[in-house]
């Protein structure tokens, strides 16, 4: 399997980067950028801590091996998004998508697009033929990004309780080409 983590865009002037650990500090920015997607899906802002605990959320029978975390960067140096996610789950040939987020001021410019694009792209090179994740049901404007991105709902989940919230979410997949 090829290790490389290195993810290309397709636009000048951003870079995207594997993040570990030591990079918590810088994602905890994102994080409090982006409070208005905590708001609405646990009901609360994000935790001081919510960046750190990122890096060691995995499903059962997942290890933080299983786990990339890509963080977008303008040429500054400046981490403007991130995408989560865990290879082979729910099973060897898909990848799960658990989070994105771009910072407010970044949003409907195509930069979003163009990130997810070049994770898929990277995907592609280690067999992947299918990437799924989540969207609750009460954000819209996921719903229709990942639409937009050729996402397909496949099935919707009974009510489950994300912070002092209950969402149902739509299960989304897209097939690799």
């Amino acid at each position: 399997m090829n290790d490389s983590t290195s993810v290309s865009l397709e636009l000048s002037g951003y870079s995207v980067k594997h993040l570990v650990r030591e990079n918590a500090a810088i994602l905890q920015i994102l994080y409090e950028q982006c409070k208005e997607f905590a708001l609405l899906t646990d009901g609360e802002p994000p935790s001081p801590t919510a960046a750190r605990d990122e890096f060691d959320a995995v499903p059962e029978n997942k290890t933080t091996q299983d786990k990339y975390i890509f963080g977008l960067f303008d040429s500054r140096n400046v981490l403007l998004g991130m995408i989560e996610s865990i290879r082979h789950y729910p099973d060897n040939k898909t990848w799960w998508l658990g989070l994105m987020m771009l910072a407010p001021e970044q949003r409907g410019k195509g930069l979003g697009s163009q990130f997810y694009k070049g994770f898929e792209r990277w995907v592609s090179t280690h067999g992947v033929k299918q990437v799924s994740l989540s969207v609750i049901e009460a954000n819209e404007q996921g719903l229709w990004f990942w639409e937009k991105m050729g996402f397909e709902v496949i099935r919707k989940t009974p009510p489950r309780q994300f912070g002092v919230k209950t969402h149902e979410l739509y299960v989304m997949s897209r097939t690799i080409d």
